[in-house]
């Protein structure tokens, strides 16, 4: 399965987000070059990266949403958190062919030093891996109850001898 694929039709699949992934490739089509002021809508731009970072779960990929404004209705932060907050809810954390996992969010709206404003959330998607059965048993702590909870151990720790015998080593 292709995660990227995946994550694009959830997303797709709300009409506000839609509506705001249109605005972007409308942007794009139309060739809004930087030296052109753009006064337009909302718009999302996604972003893809590659997961690089030694505790990223195999195949794991960076996901970046960007909400831009036009820099003239800064005013209205509001809509930048409120369409980050409607990402976040598109996407699935579990129980599906992939995870998900918010990392960061900007706290601030950054100037794109075009003629935008924009918020920003990462998000670490990740293929699910399917657990087998018992695997939650694997995952189960030392018993530290024993002292010697990390030492080998024997048949003999585990049953008991019958009273007349020698032992079982």
């Amino acid at each position: 399965m292709d995660l990227r694929f995946a994550v694009f039709n959830l997303i797709f699949g709300d009409a506000v987000l839609r509506t705001l992934l249109v605005n972007y490739a409308d942007r794009v089509e139309s060739g809004c070059l930087p030296e052109r002021a753009w006064t337009g809508a909302c718009y999302v731009e996604l972003t893809w990266t590659d997961n690089d970072a030694a505790s990223a779960a195999a195949g794991s990929q960076l996901l970046t949403a960007r909400v831009h404004m036009s820099r003239q209705c800064s005013a209205e932060q509001v809509c930048l958190d409120a369409v980050l907050q409607r990402l976040r809810e598109a996407l699935p954390v579990a129980n599906g062919p992939f995870t998900v996992r918010c990392r960061e969010t900007t706290r601030e709206i950054v100037d794109s030093g075009v003629d935008t404003v924009f918020k920003a959330t990462t998000f670490e998607v990740a293929p699910h891996t399917p657990r087998h059965r018992g695997a939650e048993l694997l995952d189960l702590p030392l018993w530290t109850e024993r002292p010697d909870a990390t030492a080998p151990f024997s048949l003999s720790d585990l049953v008991a001898p019958h009273p007349g015998s020698a032992g079982l080593n």
